[in-house]
């Protein structure tokens, strides 16, 4: 079966990631590629040789062999890029978060609906093996989850592999909270359902200056669960990147996105769980665009549709919303 096209806008970090990734995926092919930003594309070219880089982000969009459009741009860019493949007639797969501003990703989400194409918003734990051993250990009546604790720490931020994003220094779009905490917002949503904000403190900088938060407090509730988040940058400790689920008798420690281990009284310092590939960072991505795959076949797949990004959203501006 000849492969689904996709058009990538955006050659950052991100979009780099997807051109790695994709050429790994038989029923994907990049066939157009755009970046508003000369140094982007060169250096795309330069990593990607023969990649088909368009003049614009339109004659990218609008090309008759591209099925999909991955949106891989800062998030205030989000919309019109949307807005353009809905115009075209393609498909979309949009990096997280949706937006910014609630009411206007809302009117998107609309849109997307009523257009009727397939549609998806790129968070990671969609696709990830511990994310589903979680799921299975959690719905056991003799886990009984009791709470569950998410801690977030940067040494810097933005991290030293996203120096050139300099977006995520700033609090119109950037921001840990957008960008790392919502995936796990969206991990509470998937397991669970509804998310609800029970209260949040933010530390923004003392002096006035677009910067984004520095640290971020946060009791939710989610299927009667108290959840507490917290997230900070700073210190001289390691990156820490974490979420427990606490049960009766053991919990569940999911670190460094990819990584499962069992805490109980056998093994309190924890023990893998067993069932996950041996590189599952790379599978993950891999299982992402395979479910995108299936998407654009109208098949089954786990993927997060625009209504499920907005959900997540409309916690986190709620959120960082809470000292202002």
């Amino acid at each position: 079966m000849k492969p689904f096209g996709m058009a990538v806008i955006g050659l950052g970090v991100i979009g780099r990631r997807m051109l790695e990734h994709a050429p790994t995926i038989p029923g994907l092919q990049v066939v157009a590629a755009y970046d508003n930003s000369p140094q982007a594309r060169s250096a795309a070219v330069a990593a990607y040789p023969g990649l088909p880089l368009c003049a614009s982000a339109a004659e990218a969009i609008e090309r008759l062999d591209v099925d999909v459009v991955y949106i891989g741009v800062p998030p205030l860019a989000h919309e019109a890029y949307v807005r353009a493949a809905i115009a075209a007639g393609k498909a979309v797969f949009c990096e997280k978060p949706l937006g910014v501003d609630v009411a206007a990703s809302q009117a998107l989400t609309e849109a997307m609906d009523r257009s009727g194409l397939a549609q998806a918003v790129n968070f990671v734990f969609a696709s990830s093996d511990a994310v589903g051993l979680i799921a299975q250990t959690i719905a056991e009546p003799s886990f009984d989850l009791r709470s569950i604790e998410i801690r977030l720490r940067f040494h810097q931020w933005p991290r030293a592999w996203q120096a050139d994003a300099t977006w995520l220094q700033r609090a119109d779009q950037g921001g840990f909270t957008r960008e790392v905490a919502s995936h796990f917002v969206y991990l509470l949503h998937r397991l669970l359902g509804d998310v609800s904000l029970k209260g949040a403190q933010v530390r923004w900088p003392d002096t006035p200056s677009g910067a984004c938060e520095q640290s971020i407090t946060a009791a939710l509730r989610c299927a009667g669960v108290p959840v507490s988040l917290s997230a900070s940058t700073g210190g001289a400790d390691p990156d820490l990147v974490e979420a427990r689920f606490i049960g009766a008798h053991s919990e569940l420690r999911l670190s460094d996105w990819y990584r499962l281990e069992l805490i109980d009284a056998a093994s309190p310092q924890g023990r893998p769980v067993p069932g996950l590939p041996a590189d599952p960072r790379t599978a993950t991505y891999h299982r992402q665009l395979e479910q995108l795959c299936a998407m654009l076949a109208a098949e089954p797949h786990s993927l997060p549709d625009f209504g499920d990004a907005l959900a997540v959203q409309r916690i986190i501006e709620a959120m960082l919303q809470a000292d202002h």
